[in-house]
């Protein structure tokens, strides 16, 4: 048997609940769904237990497959990291570049910022995944990724490549109807539009006397996208905090006008994380790319 194949095999049923559904969409793979079965059936009799319990309308993780699974998905990832970076030593950028970043840095900055990078370096495919959700490196499978704010796991490696600043903004509209808040405080009288993912759910930063402080928002309208929350104070439907990134051309337009500018926090940290040290000449081209190029729009 052929172990390897056989974890990626089993990984793709998991990840796509199913035989048929891995066959057909686990480009990686290539194999038929006779052969997918073929692979996890001899992982389940090598290890003398079901990796899944199957019926005619579902398939899923025994407590097994899912200790299983874990554990392989693990070991393909630290193969694939240690054959990169093996064989990115002294060698020109080249190959599959995997890159996680949040969706709304992903679409205003990353996005326009690979276009650059294409040009430099042809021979790198990147492949740009967008996500809100807590990620770790080595559990997407990614060969980093980026994240704006204190870093969850002490164990990654990290590196900040840019800050971001926070703007406290609204259509100009809003405020000739409501008024504009002087102080944080008065954002209680206000309709605050928020972003319903990360730690900082429900409170926004602002500084005062050089010491920065969260306050408690409230509103009717939350997103789980830094988009949405724009469009919608866009039209005037109340007050936003958002990255100065996500705003810029909104501001120097007129369609939003940034408040409370004198309490305005310092800016947050963003980094590129990655799972090891050494880093291949690929990835470390990147993160030096992503510095330099971040470093000249500030």
């Amino acid at each position: 048997m052929d172990k390897l194949a056989a974890m990626q095999a089993f990984i793709a049923v998991a990840d796509y609940a199913g035989f048929t559904a891995a066959a057909k969409n686990a480009e990686n793979l290539r194999l038929s769904k006779a052969m997918i079965s073929k692979h996890v059936q001899a992982l389940e009799n090598e290890l003398g237990t079901r990796l899944f319990n199957r019926s005619t309308r579902r398939i899923a993780l025994t407590e097994a497959g899912s200790a299983y699974l874990k554990g392989a998905r693990q070991i393909l990832n630290e193969l694939g990291a240690l054959e990169q970076r093996i064989a990115g030593f002294g060698a020109n950028p080249q190959g599959l570049l995997k890159v996680l970043a949040p969706t709304s840095f992903g679409s205003f900055q990353l996005a326009p910022a690979l276009a650059e990078y294409a040009e430099l370096y042809p021979d790198v495919q990147v492949q740009l995944t967008l996500s809100d959700r807590p990620h770790g490196p080595l559990e997407e499978g990614v060969d980093l990724a980026l994240h704006v704010g204190n870093l969850p796991d002490s164990s990654l490696v990290a590196r900040q490549v840019a800050e971001v600043r926070l703007i406290i903004c609204a259509a100009p509209h809003y405020f000739v109807r409501h008024g504009e808040p002087k102080q944080p405080a008065d954002l209680a009288e206000h309709n605050c539009l928020r972003y319903s993912h990360g730690a900082r759910k429900g409170m926004w930063l602002y500084r005062e006397q050089g010491v920065d402080h969260q306050i408690r928002v409230q509103g009717d309208f939350e997103a789980s996208t830094g988009d949405a929350v724009r469009m919608a104070a866009l039209t005037g439907h109340g007050v936003a905090q958002l990255p100065s990134y996500m705003v810029r051309a909104d501001l120097a337009s007129g369609q939003l006008r940034a408040t409370l500018e004198a309490y305005s926090p310092a800016p947050i940290p963003l980094y590129a994380v990655y799972a090891h040290r050494e880093l291949s000449a690929t990835v470390r081209i990147f993160v030096e790319f992503l510095e330099q190029h971040f470093h000249a729009q500030s």
